[in-house]
C-alpha cells in the first residue's frame, strides 16, 4: 500500500499533491491529520498529513480495460485471475479481438503495458504486480507455436550446422525461443539489431555466442 506525508498548510494542499504524486483519483486516498504545528500567533501553522492509498489496483487494472472497450464500443468479457503477485486478465471480445490484438500483436503489447502502469499505481515495494493481459487465448496459442517452432529450427540447425534467422518476432516472442532453447546443448540463440528491426539468430553452439 502506497502512503506518502505532507507539510502543509492545509488538508486540501495535501489533496491536491497527493493526487498528482500518486497519480489517482482523490476518491482512491485516505487522509490523516497525523500532526499539527502550531505557529506564533498563528502565523506559520502547518499541519502533517498522511495520505494512504484505499483502493484496489487489480480491480482499477479491469475497470481500465472495461473503460477502453466501452469507449470503443467493444462487447467482451474480462477474466482476471491472481496468483501471488502475478495478475492475468484475459479479454474476450468475439469479432473485436483481432483489433484488440493488432499487427504482430502490438496493440495486446501496448495495452498490457498501460494496464501494468494503471495496476501498480497503487502498489509499491514487494506489492508490485507483474501484470499479463491475453486476448482471446491469443499468447497461450502463440507461445505453443513459437515453442513447436523453436524446436523444428533447433533441430534443423543443430543437423545442418547453418544458422536460421527469424525477423519479425517482438521482444516477448524471442524471449519464449530463446527459453524453448536455452537448454539444449548444440545451438544457441541471440538477438541482433534495434526495434523494430532486431531479429532472433540460432546457430550451432561451437560457433562463437553471444547475448
Amino acid at each position: 500500500m502506497r502512503r506518502k506525508l505532507y507539510e502543509v498548510k492545509t488538508l486540501e494542499e495535501a489533496k491536491k499533491l497527493a493526487v498528482a504524486d500518486f497519480g489517482v483519483k482523490e476518491s482512491d486516498l485516505t487522509f490523516t491529520v497525523v500532526n499539527e504545528k502550531k505557529g506564533f500567533l498563528g502565523i506559520g501553522s502547518k499541519i502533517e498529513v498522511e495520505a494512504v492509498i484505499d483502493a484496489d489496483g487489480i480491480t482499477k487494472g479491469k475497470e481500465y480495460i472495461q473503460t477502453l472497450l466501452d469507449n470503443n464500443g467493444i462487447q467482451g468479457f474480462i477474466e482476471k485471475k491472481v496468483r501471488g503477485n502475478n495478475v492475468e486478465f484475459n479479454i474476450e471480445a468475439g469479432d473485436f479481438n483481432g483489433n484488440l490484438i493488432g499487427k504482430n500483436a502490438r496493440n495486446l503489447i501496448a495495452l498490457q503495458i498501460l494496464v501494468g502502469i494503471v495496476v501498480n499505481n497503487y502498489y509499491e515495494g514487494e506489492e508490485l504486480k507483474t501484470v499479463f493481459v491475453d486476448v482471446g487465448g491469443y499468447k497461450r496459442r502463440r507461445e505453443k507455436n513459437l515453442e513447436n517452432m523453436a524446436v523444428q529450427f533447433g533441430k534443423q540447425v543443430a543437423r545442418s550446422k547453418q544458422k536460421i534467422q527469424l525477423d519479425y518476432l517482438n521482444s516477448y516472442e524471442r524471449k519464449i525461443i530463446h527459453n524453448k532453447l536455452a537448454s539444449w546443448k548444440d545451438v544457441t540463440t541471440f538477438s541482433v539489431g534495434e526495434e523494430p528491426n532486431r531479429f532472433l539468430v540460432i546457430e550451432p553452439k561451437n560457433k562463437k555466442e553471444r547475448s
